[in-house]
């Protein structure tokens, strides 16, 4: 099997040349590697190519075949790591706890907590109430960026 800290050092590598974050790699027993990659305005096809490329002149697939994919994490996955709620700040997001509560709102700031602004209808009246929610980290079970259409 195909080592996974191999992958992770590979993909980093031009990664980080190309000035983007790795989000997640996966190996599957079949050795299917999943290459998960992002920055602020996005990935690029021309990007991923540039990645896989690495990945696969640094690989043997004399010695062990593989079947590679590297992509961006999509919009509707959760989170995986930090520069994802970084990057999507101003964002409205929707927030599982660990306790099982659903919360959306507009992340305003990622730390130590996370921090967003919720909007409730209040009985009776036309506007909004904002509130501002703080979720400690080790309580956010998972973040899933919340899609609009307009």
């Amino acid at each position: 099997m195909i080592s996974k800290e191999k992958v992770i050092s590979l993909a980093k590598e031009k990664i980080e040349e190309l000035n983007y974050f790795l989000v997640d790699v996966k190996i599957s027993a079949k050795n299917e590697i999943t290459v998960l990659f992002d920055k602020g305005d996005g990935v690029i096809v021309r990007d991923c190519l540039y990645v896989s490329r690495h990945i696969e002149g640094n690989l043997d697939r004399e010695i062990e075949d593989y079947q590679l994919t590297v992509c961006s994490p999509g919009l509707d996955k959760a989170f995986v790591v930090e520069e994802q709620y970084i990057k999507n700040i101003g964002r409205d997001v929707k927030v599982v706890t660990t306790d099982g509560d659903k919360i959306e709102g507009t992340l305003l700031e990622y730390g130590n907590e996370l921090l967003l602004e919720t909007k409730t209808k209040q009985k009776g009246k036309k506007e909004l109430l904002k509130q501002k929610v703080t979720i400690e980290k080790e309580k956010i079970k998972e973040t899933k960026l919340i899609i609009k259409f307009k």
